[in-house]
């Protein structure tokens, strides 16, 4: 679509639009059925509800809630995790997009690439 455009017109401007068009349009349809499920399905009268009682949960100060967390092997182990992922997803990121702004200096060339790579 975008080789058929005149000299001066940005395609990717063009491509982007259509793009953000189609994004708005179905989370259009998307709440349209979460109206619906709410609305028809969740009120029917012949599905019967039952009701949870929640579960009292003990407030922690500061000092306990860090307490809690130190003593615990799966949290220190959960958050070990977040942080490797965090440092390595960076550093991998930073990476790829110099070698990606390098490779494709403009966002019409690279859409174009990966177009005609695809067909």
């Amino acid at each position: 679509m975008r080789k058929n455009l005149g000299p001066g017109v940005d395609g990717w401007a063009i491509s982007l639009k259509g793009m953000m068009s189609i994004v708005v349009l179905l989370g259009l349809v998307i709440c349209g059925i979460y109206w619906g499920v709410n609305k028809f399905v969740l009120n029917d009268p012949s599905i019967p509800r039952t009701e949870r009682k929640k579960k009292e949960k003990p407030k922690l100060g500061m000092k306990e809630s860090l307490k809690v967390l130190f003593s615990s092997r799966y949290v220190r182990d959960l958050a070990t995790l977040v942080v490797a992922y965090g440092i390595s997803i960076n550093l991998v990121e930073v990476t790829w997009k110099s070698k990606l702004k390098a490779q494709f200096p403009s966002p019409n060339e690279y859409s174009s690439s990966w177009v005609t790579s695809r067909s």
